[in-house]
């Protein structure tokens, strides 16, 4: 078994294309985005020819069709974000906001919390610059008479808008926003000369949410001095300021009234909003609008002892200032602290007017510019309700199987906020970025999840988790029994290892989750393998393909585990490759990445045995007690359960692969830990090899000399391309080399 030589044994085969079933169950990641392209043969296919291929080429969609029809064909789950909310409202908090006025829930209670004034890092600008949180209403527009449906400003500013040209006609300005305010700061490239101006906010609406009547602020300072400079407007809060919608839903230019072209508003959406009129004479000189922006909530404050960078090395653009709230001063309970009430609070350390000032915002953690994210205080039982209320609706209408929650590390951990001062958070009486209060929330999460998943029984509830074992020193273990279909992204390279910080003798936590009848979708990249180090060719793209098929089919369960193949980036979508992504450009990427010819090679299932006189792998775990350790084994491949003190109760059951060493070098990297092996595992019609080394990523180990294997008895195998051979008695195997063989 020792013998290497560059020899290919093979030479001489002739092949039949494969025409059976295919044993691997087939997965998208978010597929959308459709377009006219092309299949590997050169066909053009139109956009709906690509969705129809997806469909018939795959048995689970992480993600969703814009079409209700095409997810009913297919098991496909929608996507959730459960540990936040944006300020900046959409379709689901506008849904959730209509649940708790329904329910008599306070809106308010679904997020956390700052108790005190708080100052965190922001490493990111970029994130929020276009929301409230970077001082911008949701809409600024003007209109030329009542029924108008408005010019929107969405332009950056500053403008030189004449907002109040039509004031005869009634035409007004009107600033949108999520939350209430008691401020706008107002910028005029031409100021006022004459006329005086009134601000109003609805009062009162129709079944249907819509304003039918305005009233007056009572402003309490006009820093502007009537439009003649720029500064504040500042008014007393009222106590019937409503949310409200300002369109009747038709979606007409006249006669519909304003919505600004906000699909948003247009479909019934509420929002605060204040409707600001001028009213002057014709000698009187009309004001134009600069530039409009909301109080400077979250301010930007200047540190001098202030480190430069996060713990974890990530450069600090900004401290941010989150003002925390003084909950006993409320005494009235409307999350806003009037002058009396703010003036007699008992924690002077926080300094909010507003309840919604003190959300716990990761600024500079979060997506883009859009992105306004306050996390939620996810144990909250009417939060569960609101949003199982809203998905099971959702679901329902889109023709959907559940949902998966992205981005499951993206809590309140320090790897979403480093705090300079406070961070105490009301709901948790824990501060944020700290090890306790990480693990409270994961705690909450994970209740949460369960909490869907037992009042939406039929739905898939997935989670997109890491690559460390789950039940490890770095893995997400309160995630274990929190959904029911897990996604491991960019989780099988064509170079993967036996260990390390993962590898294939730790990916037993998968035959974990499929003994609880959970389902494991194993996405392939291309990363580290020949196509990143080799070059962008159809031979290196297959080859790399190839490998990463083999390695999934180590771990395959049936109805259990599917398998999932992209390439280098997390960008995702049904477009046209690139000469940048693929081979060969312009071809639908799921019909370029996914190895489909391979996949219907029959190989059976799997045979549940080892051949005599070969030994199974072993299977690790990285450990916390006695003493820190990464390659402690805690059963085999064969065990049907895995032992340890670390585990839940010590013991976790397990599906056995009965994966065994074909080959293994003398050389041992740690105990039961080979430097090269071949791996294989048996299945009732074949056999799947895989060749790897310890550690696996070695760019050089593609080069390493072929490995010959005498079969014991002959068998055929399958190309690249999905051609089975005729019979052979010894194959060569190269490194990091996937192959499957068939009786």
């Amino acid at each position: 078994m020792k013998n290497k030589r560059l020899a290919l044994l093979a030479s001489g085969i002739c092949f039949m294309l494969p025409t059976l079933t295919a044993v691997a169950g087939s997965a998208l990641v978010l597929p959308g985005l459709h377009e006219p392209s092309l299949d590997l043969q050169g066909r053009t296919l139109s956009a709906q020819d690509v969705i129809e291929w997806e469909i018939e080429h795959s048995e689970l969609v992480f993600g969703a069709y814009p079409s209700r029809s095409d997810n009913e064909r297919t098991q496909a789950v929608g996507y959730m974000y459960n540990q936040k909310l944006e300020l900046n409202s959409g379709h689901l908090e506008n849904q959730l906001r209509h649940y708790a006025e329904e329910h008599d829930v306070d809106y308010e209670d679904f997020f956390l919390h700052f108790a005190e004034d708080t100052i965190i890092a922001e490493v990111d600008p970029s994130h929020g610059e276009n929301t409230l949180l970077n001082r911008k209403p949701m809409i600024v527009g003007y209109t030329v008479n009542s029924g108008h449906a408005g010019f929107w400003l969405y332009q950056s500013p500053p403008w030189d808008a004449d907002v109040f040209e039509n004031h005869h006609n009634g035409g007004a300005l009107y600033v949108y926003h999520s939350e209430m305010f008691d401020r706008l700061l107002l910028k005029f490239s031409q100021f006022a000369q004459g006329g005086e101006f009134s601000i109003e906010y609805p009062s009162a609406v129709d079944s249907h949410g819509q304003v039918i009547e305005w009233s007056k602020f009572d402003i309490k300072k006009d820093k502007t001095l009537n439009m003649t400079k720029n500064q504040n407007v500042i008014w007393h809060m009222p106590s019937d300021w409503i949310r409200a919608t300002t369109h009747d839903g038709s979606g007409a230019t006249y006669g519909g009234r304003q919505y600004f072209g906000s699909t948003f508003v247009r479909d019934g959406g509420r929002l605060y909003v204040v409707r600001i009129r001028w009213q002057g004479d014709e000698e009187d000189t009309r004001p134009r609008l600069k530039e409009v922006k909301l109080k400077n909530t979250f301010s930007v404050v200047k540190l001098d002892d202030a480190p430069t960078h996060t713990p974890s090395g990530r450069e600090v653009h900004a401290w941010r200032k989150i003002r925390g709230f003084d909950v006993t001063a409320d005494l009235n309970h409307d999350n806003y602290l009037s002058w009396t009430e703010f003036k007699n609070r008992n924690h002077k350390n926080a300094t909010a007017r507003f309840r919604w000032e003190s959300r716990v915002i990761p600024f500079g953690r979060m997506w883009n510019q859009a992105s306004s994210w306050a996390v939620t205080n996810i144990a909250h039982p009417q939060f569960l309700d609101a949003m199982h209320s809203a998905y099971h609706t959702d679901w329902a209408e889109q023709g959907l199987n559940g949902a998966y929650n992205d981005d499951t590390n993206k809590l309140i951990g320090a790897n979403q906020f480093t705090v300079y001062s406070g961070g105490l958070v009301t709901e948790l009486g824990l501060v944020v970025d700290s090890e306790e209060a990480d693990a409270l929330y994961k705690q909450q999460f994970a209740g949460f999840l369960n909490g869907l998943a037992e009042r939406e029984s039929g739905a898939l509830i997935g989670l997109n988790i890491g690559t460390a074992n789950l039940y490890g020193r770095n893995g997400q273990s309160h995630l274990i029994e929190a959904g029911s279909l897990y996604l491991r992204e960019h989780y099988l390279f064509p170079s993967t290892g036996f260990s390390g910080y993962a590898g294939i003798a730790k990916f037993w936590d998968n035959s974990a989750l499929a003994a609880q009848e959970r389902r494991v979708i194993f996405q392939a990249t291309t990363r580290y393998g020949r196509v990143q180090y080799l070059g962008n060719t159809a031979a290196n793209w297959q080859q790399d393909q190839y490998s990463t098929l083999a390695a999934y089919y180590l771990h395959h369960h049936s109805q259990r585990s599917y398998f999932n193949q992209w390439n280098n980036g997390f960008i995702y979508g049904s477009g046209k490759t690139t000469a940048d992504n693929f081979w060969q450009s312009d071809v639908a990427k799921n019909i370029a990445y996914q190895p489909t010819a391979l996949q219907a090679i029959d190989l059976g299932e799997p045979a549940n045995a080892i051949p005599d006189g070969y030994q199974p792998i072993p299977l690790m775990l990285s450990t916390q007690t006695p003493a820190p350790a990464d390659y402690t084994i805690v059963g085999d491949s064969t065990s049907n359960a895995v032992f340890h003190a670390d585990l839940p109760n010590g013991m976790v059951e397990v599906l056995p692969t009965y994966v065994y060493f074909l080959y293994q070098s003398e050389q041992q990297v740690v105990q039961g830990g080979p430097q090269e092996m071949v791996l294989a595992r048996e299945f009732t019609n074949g056999r799947v090899l895989y060749r790897t080394d310890f550690f696996g990523r070695n760019q050089d180990y593609y080069s390493a000399e072929p490995i010959r294997i005498t079969l014991e008895q002959p068998m055929r195998p399958v190309d690249r391309q999905g051609n089975i051979g005729n019979y052979v008695n010894q194959i060569e195997i190269g490194g990091y080399q996937g192959m499957l063989l068939l009786y």
